[in-house]
Formats: C-alpha cells, sequence, structure tokens
C-alpha cells in the first residue's frame, strides 16, 4: 500500500504506519523501505509494531517477549539500511528511513525513545499521552539521546457527522471490537476505565460497556468543529503527528468519509 501512495503522490509522506515484525524478515523491511524511499524521493516512514497474541497465535507464531524482539529488529533494520550490518549492506545514496514502532505501554514507549524515530500508539486520552512522553523521554535518556528528536504520533479515530448521537453508535459499534484484545484492555485501564475492562472480562459484551465518554476521550466524533476542537486538545497534549483513522456514520460512503475528513482536518 506505501508503495502505491508513493507511485500516486508528489509531496506528503508516506508509510506503512504498523507492520507486523513476526510476518517480515529485517532484511525484507529494510530493502522494502528503500525501494519506496528511493521511489518517493525521500517520503517514506516505516512503522513497525508487534500485533496482538491472539492475531498471532493464529499463525503459530511465538511472540516470545515482543519489547526486546522489536529492539532487535528495529536493530537489525537500521543496520541493514546504514550499511553497518556485517551480513549484508543495502545502503544506497537516500535519505534516512525513519522507523517508528507502535507501542500503548512503559516498555515500547521507553524503547522508542531509546532505539526508534517515533512512537506510534493508537486510541489514548490527551492524559495518557502526556504519561507516554514520559516513558519516551525516560528511553532516551538511557541512550544519551534527545527527546525531543523522537516524533509523538497518534492514530485518532474519526467519524464526522453533523448527527452526534449517529457518529457515536457508529463509534461505539467499530471501536469497542478492539477491547477484545489484552493489550488494548491494558491500554484502557491506563487511560483510567478499569471499571470498564473488569466488566468484560466478567463476560459482558465491550460494546455495551464503551461508553460515550471513553469513545470522546480517544476519538473525533460527530459535527466538523467539535472534531477539531478535540483534534486541538491531542495536540496541545504533546502528539506531534495525529494519525487520523477515518469511519463512516450511518450510510456514508468510503468516498463521503474521506470527503467529510480532509473537509474537516485540511489546513
Amino acid at each position: 500500500n506505501a508503495q502505491v501512495f508513493a507511485e500516486a503522490t508528489s509531496n506528503i509522506n508516506v508509510g506503512t504506519w504498523i507492520t507486523n515484525i513476526y510476518m517480515r524478515q529485517a532484511v525484507m523491511a529494510a530493502a522494502t523501505s528503500l525501494t519506496i524511499q528511493e521511489i518517493t524521493g525521500g517520503r517514506m516512514v516505516l512503522g513497525l509494531g508487534v500485533s496482538h497474541k491472539p492475531v498471532n497465535a493464529r499463525y503459530e507464531i511465538d511472540m516470545g517477549d515482543p519489547v526486546e524482539t522489536m529492539r532487535d529488529y528495529v536493530t537489525q533494520v537500521k543496520a541493514f539500511m546504514d550499511g553497518s550490518a556485517p551480513q549484508l549492506t543495502l545502503k544506497r545514496d537516500l535519505p534516512k528511513v525513519p522507523v517508528y514502532i507502535a507501542g500503548l505501554a512503559k516498555g515500547a514507549a521507553t524503547l522508542a525513545g531509546e532505539v526508534a524515530d517515533g512512537l506510534m500508539p493508537y486510541m489514548t486520552t490527551t492524559d495518557y499521552i502526556s504519561t507516554l512522553k514520559g516513558y519516551v523521554a525516560e528511553g532516551a535518556a538511557n541512550a544519551g539521546r534527545d527527546p525531543s528528536e523522537i516524533d509523538i504520533t497518534l492514530g485518532i479515530p474519526s467519524i464526522v457527522s453533523d448527527d452526534l448521537e449517529l457518529a457515536q453508535q457508529a463509534g461505539i459499534k467499530g471501536f469497542s471490537p478492539y477491547l477484545n484484545f489484552p493489550f488494548y484492555q491494558r491500554l484502557m485501564i491506563n487511560n483510567g476505565y478499569g471499571d470498564a475492562i473488569e466488566k468484560i472480562r466478567a463476560g459482558e459484551k465491550p460494546a455495551d460497556v464503551f461508553t460515550t465518554e471513553m469513545l470522546d476521550s480517544v476519538a473525533l466524533i460527530g459535527p466538523p468543529d467539535r472534531c477539531r476542537a478535540k483534534l486541538d486538545e491531542f495536540r496541545d497534549a504533546g502528539v506531534d503527528l495525529p494519525i487520523i483513522v477515518p469511519g463512516p456514520a450511518g450510510k456514508q460512503g468510503n468516498l463521503e468519509v474521506m470527503q467529510n475528513t480532509v473537509t474537516t482536518y485540511s489546513g
């Protein structure tokens, strides 16, 4: 997908957002990233993640220690790209490819500060962004790095509609299934919604406990002005690069969703 967007654009950055590191060898991730970097003239961003235990278990993948596995993977990818890997050099005369890692908790955020160029959380509150930034700074200090050099991105769900109730209903239906995953359960506990997670673990359906308050704290929902105001809150909390994840309200088609998204947030 990144290569498709690379060939169809000329100015915007393109990237993978979150690529499951267990699905591709580090050397292949490095080689592909450099190819896209060459096509784009320096607009490629490589995003890496570990996915989730239930997802990887379907493919009989043993995740081991996800944080240390990610550390090794990022180190290998960077070494292949900068020519320092003893096994093989892929180095080209190209701008450096930034490597961002997905993370929802202290381990990944600290690791980002130590070895990555950016952190990519998803569905977090403004308060928790501040906490994650602290973890990144801690990791940067451990590695003798300047924390201001590590970008803080945030994947933010967005449903733009003048009908607030309809948008909230769509958001709860679309995003509550994330609470079935252990990483997101822990995230919501860190976001301050431990009571809701306890109910889910006791057998209640995520959609029945995912309230509009929870939704509004982690997403951009409703009329354009309301969405823009919430986006400003995330920026003020320290998000360097918001990654808008658009979704439909009611019978909105894909084209309408994208048009609403661009119109709402452009400029």
